[in-house]
């Protein structure tokens, strides 16, 4: 056999794998419909299937970025065709530009750095109180001292008034 006719062999097994882990239930990589597909063992059979879903989601990332390039390519092009007129003093151009850019700014996911935040227990807002040393000292002790070299310096320093300044 060539390769050409192995990969093909291949493909159409992983589809057919693919459609029956599909079912549901899902059927279990060690049943006897799996198996006779042509795989040696339910091992065999699962390691195919995610190397499987791997090539498939590979071509899916080519295909967004190939997506996302053409739609760059789109809006630069009108960007230049809007901006000049727009910087110009235009209030039509400038929303135009605008909306040109939050598109752009979507597609790429530049927007989702804005959007980072941090969030308490249950994803509600993390609670912000004040503290006293008492009770930074406690979560310290708790937590653990993260750098325990530095305190006994520190220590050293408070008992031995003496650093060399008196000659």
């Amino acid at each position: 056999m060539n390769e050409k006719t192995e990969s093909a062999i291949v493909n159409e097994r992983r589809a057919a794998l693919i459609q029956l882990r599909r079912r549901r239930p899902k059927v279990p990589f060690d049943s006897p419909e799996v198996l006779a597909l042509g795989y040696t063992s339910s091992q065999s059979a699962s390691k195919d299937f995610y190397r499987a879903l791997e090539a498939r989601r590979k071509t899916l990332d080519i295909q967004v970025t190939e997506y996302r390039e053409e739609q760059n390519e789109i809006i630069d092009s009108l960007l230049e065709t809007h901006l000049p007129t727009a910087l110009g003093g235009d209030i039509k151009a400038s929303e135009h530009c605008l909306k040109l850019l939050e598109r752009q700014a979507k597609l790429n996911g530049w927007e989702q750095a804005l959007k980072a935040e941090l969030s308490g227990p249950g994803g509600g807002p993390v609670p912000l109180t004040p503290v006293g040393v008492a009770q930074l000292r406690d979560l310290i002790r708790i937590a653990g001292d993260p750098d325990p070299d530095e305190d006994d310096e520190d220590q050293e320093d408070e008992e031995d008034p003496d650093d060399g300044d008196n000659a």
